[in-house]
C-alpha cells in the first residue's frame, strides 16, 4: 500500500512511536491473522494521558487494549483540547495498520482518520 492510498482513504494522520510498540503491533497482526495481507483496518482509541512525564497533553493510541503509539506532540494540545471540549478522555477513531508483507521484519505504520478533528 502506498502513501497515496492512505491519504485518499482518509487515513492521513501519522501515529508516532510505533517502533517502541512493535511487540504489540505484531501481536495484533497475528491475532487478526493478517500478517500476509499488508494492511489491517480497525479502530483505535485515543486516550488522554495527563500524567505523561514528557507531555502533559499526551494522547495515547490504543488498538484492542494495546498501545500502538501516540498522537504527535505537535498535535497533542489541539487533540486534547478537542477531546476536553467533547467532555471525553477516550475517543474511538478509524485506524489503518500498514507494512511491507514482503519484508520478514517490516516496520509497521499506524495511520488514523482524524477528519472528525479537522486534521
Amino acid at each position: 500500500m502506498g502513501e497515496e492510498d492512505f491519504v485518499e482513504s482518509g487515513y492521513n494522520f501519522d501515529v508516532v512511536g510505533e517502533s517502541f510498540q512493535r511487540d504489540h503491533l505484531v501481536a495484533l497482526l497475528k491475532k487478526n491473522k493478517v500478517i500476509e495481507v499488508g494492511e489491517f483496518a480497525t479502530s483505535a482509541m485515543l486516550q488522554l494521558e495527563p500524567t505523561n512525564d514528557f507531555d502533559p497533553n499526551a494522547v495515547k493510541v490504543m488498538v484492542d487494549g494495546l498501545q500502538v503509539g501516540y498522537v504527535p506532540k505537535t498535535f497533542s494540545v489541539d487533540v486534547t483540547r478537542m477531546m476536553n471540549d467533547k467532555g471525553v478522555t477516550e475517543l474511538e477513531v478509524p485506524a489503518l495498520l500498514g507494512w511491507d508483507n514482503n519484508n520478514p521484519m517490516p516496520a509497521i505504520g499506524v495511520k488514523l482518520d482524524m477528519g472528525e478533528f479537522g486534521l
